[in-house]
């Protein structure tokens, strides 16, 4: 009897300490202290499964000030994480980290001050939302063609001035916006490509090649008078 006690307690003792190792909160403590949100616990910005972090909330809810500046590398050790949301703060770059969370699903980093997209956006094969509208995005990656399971894709209100062919990689995608952005043409291959939604409006969509013309025509036969052509 006591020797069954005894292992069931080292058992215990064990399993805790596994678990402990396992848990992610200090992670995302790092990651709070880092962005400067002090008085913020992991239980308020994160969700978790069995220790792992699967949520993780860094939007700014405090109107008219800028927010988080910086996204930490040390995002890249949640590797359980499936969504990550960071709304309406002043991020500029996304850390190459972010391949490590092979097992994100959505992405979404809109109203910031991203800059550019990091060819390790590539690794993330289960991404089927990425939301990137309002940032500052000049080019799109050509890694981004090798998130094969995206659905959904927002790219409105940046800089962008083309669209990388890779897009046409994407055999998943449904739903395409790229609208206010200041693109003059789009690759030949998206006639191919299968959307059930795509929002072309406020670029400068004005003297595309006859085919490329009459794809857009079918989508809004109306689209190049929602264009900044003069």
């Amino acid at each position: 009897m006591y020797r069954k006690r005894f292992f069931l307690i080292s058992f215990l003792v064990i399993s805790a300490k596994l678990f402990a190792e396992q848990s992610d909160a200090p992670i995302v403590q790092s990651i709070l202290e880092k962005c400067g949100l002090s008085g913020v616990t992991a239980n308020d910005v994160a969700v978790m499964e069995n220790g792992r972090v699967v949520t993780l909330n860094l939007t700014n809810k405090e109107v008219g000030k800028e927010g988080i500046t910086v996204l930490p590398p040390e995002i890249g050790q949640l590797t359980a994480l499936r969504e990550l949301i960071c709304i309406e703060n002043s991020i500029e770059t996304i850390p190459p980290e972010i391949g490590n969370c092979v097992n994100l699903k959505n992405l979404d980093l809109a109203s910031n001050r991203i800059a550019a997209i990091p060819p390790e956006i590539g690794k993330l094969k289960n991404l089927t939302s990425l939301d990137l509208r309002h940032n500052s995005i000049e080019k799109m990656s050509p890694a981004l063609g090798k998130c094969s399971n995206l659905e959904f894709l927002w790219l409105w209100g940046n800089k962008l001035t083309e669209l990388d062919p890779a897009i046409t990689q994407l055999k998943k995608l449904k739903e395409l916006y790229l609208n206010d952005n200041r693109l003059t043409t789009l690759p030949a291959g998206i006639v191919g490509m299968k959307f059930k939604y795509i929002d072309l409006t406020g670029n400068k969509l004005c003297s595309m090649s006859t085919k490329l013309d009459a794809w857009a025509k079918k989508i809004d036969k109306e689209y190049r008078s929602m264009q900044k052509c003069q």
